[in-house]
């Protein structure tokens, strides 16, 4: 028996993932949050064979849990579940060490079986999801840029986001130069645009 963990800050995506977990014979729900911190605290304790994880999350969001997880050479599968469009979201999630990704416009039979691949051995992405595919200057930035792209565009200061992503301000401040050069941007405002338009925020 596979054991599952959910890390979702929606509590009724949560509870229906958990009721299709608990209907299959095959698959056992091994704990659910809604908070990135806690889940990551929970992935490190119970070991799961997969988490179904979100990339918005309060305290540690998503694409940092993945990092973490990966530097703590944990074998746990990732599969993200996400609102982001798959062609925004998707290669930066394999690139950080996911092992799927699934949009939450999609039905949850699709989940189950990305979820069942992945359990198998196999990635699983979306087709048609490379760089080459990534609109307006997003394909230019790293995993890393993007995340503190995705901080600086909900209004987190340099030094809280230095403390989320275990670096320092000056190295935080170096990204967000990178950043607005890459993208040709000169203010938090654009940022902050930018981010919203290509769906990097809610």
């Amino acid at each position: 028996m596979k054991r599952i963990a959910i890390i979702d800050d929606h509590p009724i995506i949560r509870g229906t993932i958990a009721d299709v977990l608990r209907a299959d014979p095959e698959l056992e729900l091994a704990g659910e949050c809604g908070d990135g911190e806690d889940g990551l605290a929970m992935i490190l304790k119970e070991h799961p064979d997969l988490v179904i994880l979100d990339l918005d999350l309060p305290r540690l969001d998503g694409l940092s849990m993945i990092r973490r997880i990966r530097a703590q050479n944990v074998a746990t599968r990732i599969l993200v579940l996400s609102a982001k469009p798959e062609h925004v979201m998707a290669n930066y999630t394999r690139n950080a060490g996911a092992n799927g990704y699934v949009s939450k416009a999609r039905d949850i039979s699709e989940l189950i079986t990305a979820l069942k691949t992945i359990l198998f051995g196999y990635d699983c992405f979306p087709v048609d999801t490379t760089d080459s595919t990534t609109p307006g200057g997003l394909s230019a930035l790293s995993a890393r840029e993007v995340e503190v792209l995705q901080h600086l565009a909900r209004g987190v200061s340099n030094r809280e986001i230095a403390g989320r992503l275990c670096l320092s301000d000056k190295t935080v401040s170096t990204y967000k130069s990178r950043i607005q050069e890459k993208l040709g941007l000169s203010s938090l405002a654009a940022l902050i645009e930018f981010a919203t338009l290509h769906k990097l925020i809610d």
